[in-house]
């Protein structure tokens, strides 16, 4: 269906050229809706152009409006503002077709699109640092499914580089007896992994704090690296036992933050392809060698910052998180063929993307251009704006973090519900505490920090995932007790502001879908909670006597409930039937 916006702007379109002025139109939101639904200002940036006064514009523009059956009530207001208000019939009409077509996606787009998100590490657990990325990956790749991409989620683990040789060391010096230590062993070896993940959770830390002072015990950690690296038997095995074990937990934690990745690819599955970049690289000359190292020159001229060059290997001749990081894009390019590829990371990774970006278009290697984008999102903070940690100056476990939220949610919840049964109260806290944490992250724009706040993430008030959950619920609640009637569904005066509100979504949407940022989705869902509550506040739905009356305040109770969970589905959040 055609979108009442894409219908104004041609009517107004016409009107303008009629009267003799070709110039664009954009057709906005009344600021004060006693005047009309929606307001024209073009004839204001046309004065200076056409030596004419905004109202003489503004009044041949209405002259020549053909808008019957649509527009009704236009006026001009001083200084040059064209307001109008949608004809009621035509707009109850285009409400229940509109609701309709955006219940399903949209289109294909024909756009094959790679989300990169998520960034755990294997062998550690998730702290807080993965919250923003999951949340707002996930939304953002809904939000691109809906719009017509064919989307494609990868959670890119952290699975090959020092790190792992830092856990098949400390796996060596629990036990070094195993099988997977004996150079001499030609047998299989065994299905079961000699550890647990709570054990590695303790075992990388332990190294790593280790090898920052010990220069032996960091020798002996790379040197394993380097074998492992080198295909040798037990490392490999050893290390494929360690992937394994961390991604079943990994996955656990991203379940509870309803975050679910198409691929389970580490930066180790971009190997095959590193050998041929890094040849590829040196032999066309787009690489020099520097203190030992191989690099290649991404600086521009009119750079406003410095930019270092791209690290293409150290001065061991090894490959770095950067080499793989190329190896990967050109990985996705040959098996996946996408079309772009969005990295949803935290700001200051801002320069390295930069720079293999940068990379990636001067060395030609890829089959086709790649839109490669970087998707910055600021850190979560703490009430001192410095990033969140424990009272120990660790990050925060992510585990713990989301815990925290769920107590506080089931304190409230008891509060508010004291007759419910205990198994009640925990679903119910569950859900509101997830929707708490969820949508304090998204809500706030990406690129800005999200201070850490408990008590308001998960007050029932304001702006927050718990007020959308409990709006959902209040709607559900009139219509379990409504009994509908076969009536004509007709829009009031005091319905109307709820159904201009509703058909704002596709606007919200597609707001989201292009600045990557599922803030607008929140805004949104938030001013339409708050619209229903005000009509619910004054409207008697229930035992409306009028069946016109009762019919369509039944219907925009559905409209809305529906809206909403649709814009819970698309930032992944999970709704509830009653509160």
């Amino acid at each position: 269906m055609e979108l009442l916006n894409t219908t104004l702007k041609q009517i107004f379109l016409k009107a303008f050229r009629d009267s003799g002025y070709d110039d664009d139109v954009t057709i906005g939101e009344c600021a004060i809706a006693n005047f009309g639904d929606f307001q024209c200002q073009t004839p204001l940036l046309l004065a200076k152009k056409y030596h004419k006064s905004p109202l003489v514009i503004a009044n041949d523009v209405v002259a020549h409006i053909d808008g019957e059956g649509i527009i009704t009530n236009i006026t001009v207001a001083s200084p040059g503002y064209i307001n109008f208000f949608i004809d009621g019939e035509y707009l109850a009409k285009y409400l229940q077709e509109y609701l309709i077509d955006v219940a399903d996606a949209r289109k294909p787009t024909g756009k094959k699109v790679l989300i990169d998100y998520g960034g755990a590490n294997c062998a550690k657990p998730l702290h807080v640092g993965h919250l923003r990325s999951a949340d707002i990956g996930e939304s953002i790749k809904r939000i691109a499914k809906y719009m017509g991409d064919d989307c494609i989620g990868d959670v890119h683990l952290g699975d090959w580089g020092l790190q792992m040789g830092m856990v098949i060391y400390a796996v060596w010096e629990k036990n070094p007896n195993l099988v997977y230590f004996d150079k001499s062993y030609t047998g299989e070896y065994p299905s079961q992994p000699p550890f647990t993940m709570d054990e590695l959770k303790v075992m990388y830390p332990n190294i790593s704090q280790r090898a920052k002072t010990d220069e032996v015990l960091h020798e002996k950690v790379k040197k394993i690296t380097y074998d492992l690296q080198q295909g040798r038997r037990g490392y490999v095995a050893l290390w494929k036992q360690i992937i394994e074990v961390s991604k079943k937990s990994i996955k656990q934690d991203y379940d509870k933050l309803n975050a679910h990745f198409d691929l389970w690819l580490g930066e180790s599955d971009s190997k095959n392809y590193q050998d041929e970049v890094v040849d590829y690289v040196i032999k066309n000359g787009y690489s020099r060698v520097s203190d030992g190292a191989t690099i290649v020159d991404v600086a521009r001229e009119g750079d406003k910052a410095e930019i270092p060059p791209f690290m293409l290997l150290n001065s061991a001749g090894s490959a770095l998180y950067s080499t793989t990081e190329l190896a990967t894009i050109v990985q996705r390019d040959r098996e996946f063929g996408v079309d772009k590829i969005l990295y949803v990371v935290d700001n200051r990774q801002e320069l390295h993307f930069v720079q293999v970006f940068r990379c990636v278009k001067k060395i030609n290697i890829l089959k086709k251009d790649i839109d490669l984008q970087f998707v910055g999102f600021g850190t979560m903070n703490g009430p001192d704006g410095k990033p969140y940690k424990t009272r120990d100056g660790k990050a925060m476990g992510l585990d713990d973090l989301m815990q925290m939220v769920v107590d506080k949610a089931l304190e409230k919840v008891k509060q508010s519900k004291p007759d419910y049964l205990d198994t009640e109260i925990e679903n119910i806290s569950k859900v509101v505490a997830i929707s708490a944490l969820k949508f304090a992250d998204l809500s706030v724009l990406r690129t800005k920090d999200l201070v850490f706040d408990v008590d308001k993430f998960c007050s029932f008030e304001g702006k927050t995932g718990p007020y959308i959950l409990y709006t959902i619920t209040r709607a559900n609640s009139v219509l379990a007790k409504a009994d509908d009637c076969d009536a004509k569904f007709t829009l009031s005066d005091e319905d109307r502001r709820l159904a201009l509100c509703l058909i704002k979504f596709t606007d919200s949407v597609a707001s989201a879908y292009e600045k990557n940022a599922p803030s607008f989705l929140c805004d949104y869902a938030y001013s339409l909670a708050n619209e229903f509550n005000t009509f619910y506040g004054k409207s008697s739905i229930i035992y409306e006597k009028d069946s016109t009356k009762k019919h369509t305040k039944i219907m925009l109770t559905k409209f809305t409930k529906n809206m909403l969970q649709k814009c819970m589905d698309l930032l992944a959040i999970n709704t509830l039937e009653k509160m």
